[in-house]
């Protein structure tokens, strides 16, 4: 995952890489982006996907990282584990089976966020996660970003 910069929305520059998919982990083949993220007291909340190769094809699932809240390029913590994985048959079968793809998260006045997703690239989700979940996740049980 890559950042870069803009005076004006329609040049950019300063590009640089902040986070890198690991080797034998749950993102090994490729990340990118997802859902915006989300200001929170402990930093940019980002939700991500990460894609694993298999005998049956790539895997798409959900992470979280943590930026800091005046210099996103700097990573709190990525977490080590995955948030979301295809599960469900309308998540495993489909127009693209095996897949997970966050398309918009929100935050709500609970504490909790709610994750939309599509799956298998057929239909649309929603679930509830809990923000401080998210963030432990970033904090306590991280890996390097690159």
């Amino acid at each position: 995952m890559w950042i870069s910069y803009s005076p004006d929305l329609r040049y950019w520059g300063d590009a640089r890489r902040i986070i890198s998919p690991m080797q034998y982990h749950w993102d090994e083949m490729k990340i990118g982006p997802g859902a915006p993220p989300i200001k929170t007291d402990k930093g940019w909340l980002n939700i991500f996907h990460g894609v694993f190769p298999t005998m049956d094809g790539s895997v798409y699932r959900l992470g979280v990282a943590l930026h800091d809240l005046l210099d996103p390029s700097k990573i709190i913590g990525v977490g080590d584990d995955w948030i979301l994985q295809p599960e469900e048959p309308y998540e495993r079968t489909g127009y693209v089976h095996n897949v997970v793809f966050t398309c918009g998260a929100v935050p709500e006045n609970d504490k909790t966020i709610k994750i939309y997703w599509g799956a298998a690239d057929t239909v649309m989700c929603v679930g509830t996660a809990k923000m401080d979940d998210l963030i432990d996740l970033c904090l306590h049980k991280s890996r390097p970003p690159l």
